[in-house]
């Protein structure tokens, strides 16, 4: 059995123009015989948008959640997700107002989204409703330097993608459940596929890792802000 690990974000989502179709297009014909395992941020509602089959597990949430092929969360997972959230609430609920400030005297005109899972706050996301980069830039200046000198950099951590930026508990990333997740599996090969620079690390995973020629996932800075954190 082949097991691919795909984040659909910039893959087989999003496309807008003709080479992202034609790179959408041939992933889905390549990876037709594989078990495909999506692992994004979306959550179960966002990915019946994404325009392929997805039949068996599931990483969702950024790994927060992790659904069977009969669509039941992982009782185990279920557990520890709990616990880090619990662990996290104080820091998010600081985090919100801190991004709230931020937009608002900045005059940055973010909107502030709150996700919650098991009834706990679970991320914290700016975007800007017309998709500016800029506003986003300043924000994610502000908010790395709010976390540097404060005491919730080791319990946080601040993620940049091309149109958002997500506050999120640092024990709670996608690589985590993908290598638990790969001790349930009988795979004989492994395959990650993703154009974020996020995904580096449960990329480094599997057997082999696909990035789409246009991606910038082997970009150092984003992996060197994190330390910085």
């Amino acid at each position: 059995m082949i097991a691919a690990f795909l984040n659909p974000e910039g893959t087989l989502l999003h496309a807008g123009s003709d080479e992202l179709d034609r790179v959408a297009s041939g992933l889905s014909s390549l990876l037709r015989a594989a078990e495909l395992i999506p692992v994004t941020a979306l959550d179960e509602e966002a990915l019946l948008n994404v325009p392929a089959a997805f039949t068996s597990w599931q990483v969702l949430l950024h790994g927060a959640v992790l659904l069977d092929p009969d669509g039941a969360e992982d009782p185990a997972w279920r557990r520890l997700t709990v616990e880090t959230l619990d662990a996290a609430q104080g820091a998010l609920e600081l985090a919100a107002q801190a991004a709230g400030h931020v937009s608002a005297l900045a005059q940055l005109d973010l909107d502030l989204t709150r996700t919650e899972r098991h009834g706990r706050l679970l991320r914290v996301e700016l975007r800007h409703p017309y998709g500016l980069p800029r506003p986003l830039d300043q924000a994610e200046r502000d908010l790395r330097d709010w976390l540097a000198d404060g005491p919730l950099r080791d319990t946080l951590r601040l993620e940049r993608t091309p149109d958002a930026l997500r506050l999120l508990p640092r024990d709670l990333r996608p690589e985590l459940a993908v290598n638990y997740l790969l001790s349930q599996l009988d795979a004989e090969f492994t395959l990650g596929v993703s154009a974020l620079p996020g995904d580096a690390a449960f990329l480094a995973l599997c057997d082999y890792a696909m990035v789409p020629g246009s991606a910038d996932l082997l970009d150092p800075a984003p992996a060197e802000r994190d330390d910085e954190e």
